[in-house]
């Protein structure tokens, strides 16, 4: 029996329950005919059950790196990954666990980054040094790993990567090629980790032969963790021209995705591929199938109509609006937008049964950013009020035409 240190099972049993319970929740309302309200009067929940449990993982991966109780920690995430612990919308505990983990030594580098640091922030070199204490515990590494990581991107200047750098600075390749050691090293002890596999996608930012690897790293990645859709939605976003392939690419790969009877997601493939790069590139919209993406919102939400994912696809199609688009977008890809926020509506009416307002402060957050941790009460009620102003939009425009 594998030895578990004193309270690491307590507070594996308390977050796994936190977050099963809320698995039971969304399994025992898909089962039922949700209750539909007047919009107008739909009740505003600030705080939910799944967001409290979000803010639990990344506020105790904080917390357990600030009490230097990392042989606890790394067991926790090492627990977390194998229970294949997710969110609703794909964010797996175990990266917040890390996340929690490495944010204050990610905050000073990326301080002393932006001031002209020229050596290795002091924050990261405190992480290197916890890799000899905890050699066997492969979740430090993988925290040490990811700070490493967002550690390349700060010296690019980006906080959250969105687009391969032109030029890469030394320092970049520096960051990532001790992240290929470290992920590397854990991966030996964790090989059916599916962080460590998620991980080995983002190294593809440094690695040469990242074309030729993208559809092969992120279908291990998918293989290690199959029910969770946050896989798709950064394999989508990888296989933009920005990145590793072509809007063609990318519209060929979520069509075979979707009519693929072996990974068994239909059109849902289809949407959560197309989700977050749809988003990021908005000229991609010239190249997909409006129709099939809102099958795939509307598939995604019968099988789980759980109040977090209605208003996750229904903040997605209020971000559709013609105002959010570019001034220099192609008549075809605002023409795929617009159809897609016109079926804003549909989705109002057939699913939203509440508003949660952290779902829509976090909707536009892409796979493999910075997962921020609790959002202060202003954010959520400017949050609030956004979603209504954007659902009151949206109807008034249906009962305009």
């Amino acid at each position: 029996m594998e030895f578990l240190m004193p309270g690491f099972a307590d507070i594996t049993a308390k977050l796994a329950k936190r977050s099963q319970a809320q698995v039971a929740r969304d399994k025992s309302t898909s089962a039922e005919t949700p209750i539909r309200l007047e919009l107008s009067a739909l009740p505003v929940r600030d705080e939910t059950k799944h967001d409290r449990g979000r803010n639990v993982f990344f506020s105790r991966g904080q917390f357990l790196a600030r009490q230097d109780r990392w042989d606890v920690l790394g067991r926790l995430i090492a627990e977390t990954d194998r229970n294949r612990l997710t969110t609703p919308s794909g964010v797996s505990m175990a990266s917040l666990l890390a996340d929690g983990a490495r944010a204050d030594a990610v905050s000073q580098a990326r301080t002393a980054i932006a001031d002209g640091g020229q050596s290795t922030p002091a924050g990261i070199t405190a992480l290197e040094e916890l890799i000899e204490d905890h050699a066997e515990t492969w979740g430090v590494a993988l925290v040490v790993a990811r700070a490493q990581i967002e550690c390349a991107w700060a010296w690019q200047g980006q906080v959250d990567p969105y687009a391969l750098p032109h030029k890469p600075k030394p320092d970049f390749h520096d960051c990532f090629a001790r992240a290929f050691e470290l992920i590397d090293y854990a991966g030996d002890r964790a090989p059916k980790s599916a962080e460590i596999a998620a991980s080995r996608c983002d190294l593809l930012a440094a690695d040469p032969m990242a074309e030729a690897r993208v559809d092969l790293f992120h279908a291990r990645a998918m293989e290690a963790d199959p029910e969770n859709p946050g896989r798709l939605r950064a394999y989508g976003v990888h296989l933009l021209p920005r990145w590793f392939g072509t809007h063609t690419r990318l519209a060929a790969t979520a069509e075979d995705m979707a009519v693929n009877d072996a990974c068994d997601w239909g059109n849902r493939a289809y949407t959560w591929m197309w989700f977050d790069a749809l988003r990021l590139d908005p000229g991609s919209a010239a190249v997909m199938e409006a129709d099939r993406f809102i099958a795939g919102m509307h598939e995604i939400l019968e099988i789980n109509p759980a109040p977090h994912m209605a208003n996750l696809m229904a903040a997605y199609a209020a971000g559709m609006s013609a105002a959010t688009a570019p001034d220099d977008l192609s008549a075809e890809a605002r023409k795929v937008r617009a159809r897609i926020h016109a079926a804003l509506p549909e989705l109002l009416d057939a699913y939203l049964t509440e508003l949660h307002p952290q779902v829509w402060a976090r909707a536009h957050a892409l796979p493999g950013s910075a997962h921020v941790g609790p959002l202060s009460h202003g954010r959520i009620a400017a949050a609030a009020a956004q979603a209504r102003q954007a659902i009151d939009n949206a109807m008034s425009d249906r009962d305009e035409a």
